[in-house]
């Protein structure tokens, strides 16, 4: 059946044979064949990525042809970004448009994240203006109801950490969030790894810290606005504390079980509970060292038993999918620019890395070590195009068709009908 919009609540959990059936493995040679998501052989169902990282190929364009686009005369969003989305099979997607960490801040000298963020913000917003029919930005319930009926693909706009909401030094200002508000934001996740002013990531968790004073401001003034919370990456202190301070569910967009495999990016039990009982949703990342940290290679076995875990702990309305796929343009030339964002697309020439592959520490974020390994991803759906493998995956272990399609797309998107107006 097609996924929809399933109730909130725990449903009790239920036991899964954590077997993978041989075929399945079998899919996925070392080659990674790409498969279409009309190829699967299978029913399409609602698919609604619950974090990836805005492509810098689109912006990196984007830039290069600004004068071209703001005449009208080039849409770069249907031209680089939307066959990479067709391909990915996506309905939905939450997209994000700036955040904490220094592979976020692209074409910039700057470490105020505000402009950052809005540099990528405005680039999407001009081709809206231009009419542009590839996409829509979800700011309600209606932009919801209006992707369904149509043909465009719905793009929940947030932000990977708290600092594009900063201020200069000493004052911060809730003005910055309302602005990006006003241009489509509909997702804060608090904190990346490490530390901002609203909280202290995990990367920072031996602090012991809660949320700030603009920490518990930006959560309040969110509420108001009915902009989703994402708990991703925030370390536990901060957790506990936030929720306290809301009523409205919460999610963390790009995570997995602890239970499962110890990496300090993973969450417990106890805080898988508090986001079930909050009405909220855990998206599972597709991140090797989070899959299975002590693994070389993690396959779609490992990102099962996150599934599996969560299901059983919390019940089947709580999981969804945050694969977290990015790719980033970096300089070639390491000697002239390292860490931060590079001096402009027509500097020099630009390899495309992901996040782990780009910092001026490669295998670290923030304080956390993901390791340095062949492919960040976990071997099978380890990229936009072989995400549609995700519904095989789960029908093959077990799942029937309302159950997969509450994960891949139907209890991500109920949350933020709940809280969108």
């Amino acid at each position: 059946m097609t996924a929809g919009i399933f109730s909130a609540g725990i449903c009790c959990g239920f036991p899964r044979d954590d077997r993978l059936k041989k075929e399945i493995g079998n899919l996925f040679h070392p080659s990674n064949v790409i498969i279409k998501a009309e190829e699967t052989g299978y029913h399409k169902p609602l698919l609604f990525d619950a974090h990836q990282e805005l492509l810098d190929e689109y912006l990196y364009t984007f830039i290069l042809c600004e004068a071209e686009v703001l005449q009208n005369r080039r849409p770069v969003f249907t031209e680089i970004y939307l066959p990479l989305l067709k391909a990915q099979g996506v309905k939905f997607v939450s997209l994000s448009i700036g955040g904490d960490h220094t592979a976020q801040v692209i074409y910039s000298t700057s470490e105020n994240r505000f402009w950052d963020a809005h540099k990528k913000l405005d680039a999407l917003l001009v081709e809206e203006e231009n009419g542009c029919q590839s996409f829509r930005i979800c700011r309600s319930n209606a932009d919801i109801d209006a992707v369904l009926a149509g043909d465009q693909i719905g793009l929940f706009l947030g932000i990977s950490g708290g600092r594009p909401l900063e201020g200069k030094k000493n004052l911060n200002l809730l003005s910055s969030l309302r602005s990006l508000y006003r241009g489509g934001l509909r997702r804060i996740q608090l904190t990346g790894n490490g530390r901002n002013r609203l909280a202290d990531g995990v990367g920072q968790r031996r602090t012991g810290g809660k949320l700030t004073r603009f920490g518990r401001q930006v959560v309040h003034e969110a509420e108001r606005l009915h902009i989703v919370l994402d708990t991703a990456q925030l370390a536990d202190s901060g957790f506990y504390d936030l929720a306290e301070h809301t009523a409205n569910p919460l999610i963390d967009s790009h995570t997995g079980a602890a239970a499962v495999s110890a990496h300090p990016r993973n969450i417990s039990d106890d805080r898988i509970r508090m986001l079930a009982r909050s009405g909220g949703v855990i998206g599972i990342s597709f991140l090797a060292a989070l899959a299975a940290a002590e693994k070389a290679h993690p396959g779609p076995e490992d990102l099962l038993r996150h599934i599996d875990h969560i299901v059983n702990l919390a019940g089947i309305d709580h999981v969804a999918l945050g694969p977290d796929y990015s790719a980033y343009k970096t300089p070639v030339c390491r000697d002239l620019v390292r860490g931060y964002g590079n001096l402009g697309p027509q500097i020099c020439d630009f390899d495309k890395l992901t996040p782990l592959q780009n910092e001026k520490y490669p295998g670290w974020i923030d304080g956390i070590n993901y390791g340095i390994r062949k492919s960040d991803y976990i071997s099978g759906p380890d990229s936009h195009e072989n995400f549609p493998l995700m519904q095989k995956i789960l029908l093959d272990h077990g799942y029937n068709d309302e159950e997969a399609g509450k994960i891949l797309g139907g209890n991500m998107l109920r949350v933020y009908r709940t809280i969108l107006r």
